[in-house]
């Protein structure tokens, strides 16, 4: 099936209480996934630090790879050998993502400040030579406040479009609505 990489290499950058918020996302991705019809098999990629520690204080945190949830301190480009199969999401990408591929391994990046934060993601993925897309939501929708989603929205999504296979479904079911979210008229 489908990979999904959670790349926690940005926790230096972050305060406590975003490394905290972190790790709450990244515990809302596990159980998404457990209760998904179409689940991913899943790493969390450069694990250590804070969000480490965050996530060691979770009740059964050590059971998560029973459920194909891995986790490795080891970074991104260690952690898969082949760095063409790796698609790196942000919203900075001009490439749209179209579909999931089940030989590809879709990375999300472990940052909760990203408008403090502005490209360290698409930076990260361009020093590696990886290739970068973005969600389709422009496409789709109007979002009428900003277009930085949690790490635990990128990943319901793509559960939600590996589900339905339909892009707008996807993003109406997973976006919240206080993120003003209108539909956009074809």
């Amino acid at each position: 099936g489908y990979q999904i990489c959670i790349d926690c290499s940005f926790d230096h950058l972050m305060t406590p209480k975003e490394i905290n918020s972190l790790g709450l996302q990244i515990h809302f991705c596990y159980a998404a996934n457990k209760k998904s019809r179409h689940p991913a098999t899943v790493t969390v990629t450069s694990l250590g630090g804070e969000t480490r520690k965050f996530l060691d204080n979770v009740e059964g945190f050590p059971n998560w790879s029973d459920r194909a949830f891995l986790n490795t301190s080891e970074s991104l480009e260690k952690a898969y050998s082949d760095p063409s199969k790796i698609v790196y999401l942000t919203s900075d990408s001009e490439h749209v993502l179209e579909s999931i591929d089940d030989d590809k391994i879709y990375c999300i990046g472990g940052i909760v400040d990203r408008n403090r934060l502005k490209r360290v993601a698409i930076d990260r993925a361009e020093g590696l030579g990886i290739a970068t897309a973005k969600l389709p939501i422009a496409d789709f929708l109007h979002l009428v406040t900003t277009k930085v989603l949690t790490t635990n929205h990128v990943f319901d999504i793509l559960l939600k479009f590996k589900e339905l296979q339909d892009w707008k479904a996807a993003l109406l079911a997973v976006l919240p609505k206080r993120k003003n979210v209108e539909e956009k008229q074809s």
